[in-house]
């Protein structure tokens, strides 16, 4: 298998990634800056490299412009990875000159498919490609040119036009939708075609998961458009074979959808399960409680796919809320909270969890209206309440996974809090003992 050269400065993340591409037979040496990645190069001999985007002392982006203005690691795959997955991010990553990209939480399905497509283990197309006919606009390297796309999939599309552009360019796309839409898509150039009929094929970057739906409905409904164009056979009993025949590939495909589904919430809750156990090793292994709630932090970005949130204790005495780390937020805009009968008032009453539902894509910039809160409780008694106020632009809802995830993970946080605030506490006093005792024996 391949050597892979892993650069995070997330320790936590550094763990996740790795088991991912240990399970499945690489081998894995990490780098916590892109100096140490530089530095590794020549002794590791990658055959590709996992890059975050931001870095200490120099960025994911200028280590891979870097790696491309040398002649030996020129052609070195490299796969980008952030949290935000912003269009200007992933722009920045592809003008570095990456291979593609990733945004956390990452999905370990779609990690191991993209080095698989890079390491050229994939021979052929993961995903089915569907005829079609319509317009597109592409932009890459300060040159325009249109053409009609000739087949689609969820992962590439093919374009049939007789301006084309290297392999390797980065794209941006905007194709034009059945009622006049315009769906914008960002890609690579992976083959150019010449002779009679020249075009390109185009790898889709990281689609949102509204460019996702508009692909895959595209997909089913030129696919219903041919099944539908298949003419009956002369005779009334052909016909009626014609019909069921037709009914039943319409159930087989129905069942098929449904058996791919039940396989990818089989996944996601084995992501989630060895991602907890990662999270869970890191927050028992440390007294600290400082260091606790910056693994609380790390595993919430970077596993949960939180923008903004608070971690919120309860004080016993006066029964407010009062922040003890934020991401998002400024620690001035964060109030103590006095839970009434809002969103924490139910929780703490409760003591369930709360989330919103549907797509909540905007957030929320009100300390006292999460999109989420979850109880921190030890036997039953809360301690605090973990509020979620933005998601990652990729991530527009909360999944069923992420319920089993964040109940899993409040209680292992308030555990591990609990835990080191004893140790804290006991700490001080051993101190203050030794104080007495030392004043005594002078």
């Amino acid at each position: 298998m391949a050597t892979i050269l892993l650069v995070d400065d997330v320790e936590l993340f550094l763990e996740v990634e790795k088991s991912f591409l240990e399970d499945s037979g690489h081998t894995v040496v990490t780098a916590k800056s892109g100096e140490e990645a530089l530095s590794k190069l020549d002794r590791v001999e990658p055959d590709l490299a996992l890059l975050d985007l931001y870095l200490p002392e120099i960025d994911g982006d200028e280590v891979c412009r870097r790696l491309r203005a040398g002649e030996r690691w020129r052609r070195l795959p490299v796969i980008m990875v952030t949290a935000a997955g912003k269009q200007e991010e992933i722009l920045k990553c592809l003008d570095a000159g990456c291979d593609d990209y990733l945004t956390k939480p990452v999905n370990k399905k779609d990690l191991l498919e993209k080095v698989d497509r890079l390491l050229g283990a994939v021979r052929g197309r993961t995903a089915s490609r569907t005829p079609v006919s319509l317009q597109v606009q592409i932009r890459g390297n300060n040159r325009s040119l249109g053409g009609y796309a000739q087949d689609i999939s969820k992962n590439g599309i093919y374009v049939k036009s007789r301006t084309t552009l290297k392999p390797g360019t980065a794209v941006e796309l905007q194709l034009g939708l059945p009622g006049g839409r315009q769906l914008p898509l960002l890609g690579k150039v992976k083959r150019v075609q010449k002779g009679a009929e020249p075009g390109l094929g185009i790898y889709f970057i990281h689609p949102e998961p509204e460019g996702l739906r508009a692909l895959q409905e595209l997909a089913e409904k030129a696919h219903e458009g041919d099944a539908s164009a298949v003419q009956p056979a002369e005779g009334e009993d052909l016909r009626e074979q014609n019909i069921r025949l037709l009914q039943r590939i319409g159930e087989m495909e129905e069942e098929n959808r449904e058996f791919a589904d039940q396989i990818v919430r089989a996944e996601q809750v084995n992501n989630t399960l060895t991602n907890l156990y990662i999270a869970a090793s890191k927050l028992h292994s440390v007294l600290d409680r400082g260091r606790v709630v910056d693994i609380v932090k790390e595993v919430v970005i970077n596993l949960v796919g939180a923008e903004k949130f608070a971690l919120l204790e309860l004080n016993k005495n006066s029964g407010e809320l009062r922040c003890q780390a934020t991401e998002g937020f400024e620690d001035e805009e964060f109030p103590s909270l006095a839970p009434g009968e809002g969103v924490f008032g139910k929780v703490l009453s409760g003591g369930e969890s709360f989330f919103a539902q549907g797509a909540v894509p905007e957030g929320s910039d009100d300390p006292r209206n999460p999109l989420a809160a979850i109880p921190l409780k030890i036997k039953g008694e809360t301690l605090g309440v973990l509020a979620i106020y933005r998601l990652f632009v990729q991530k527009e809802r909360f999944e069923e996974v992420d319920f089993q995830l964040f109940s899993m993970l409040a209680g292992h946080a308030a555990t591990a809090l609990f835990t080191a605030t004893l140790y804290e506490a006991s700490e001080r006093k051993a101190e203050t003992y030794r104080g007495v005792m030392d004043l005594l024996l002078r």
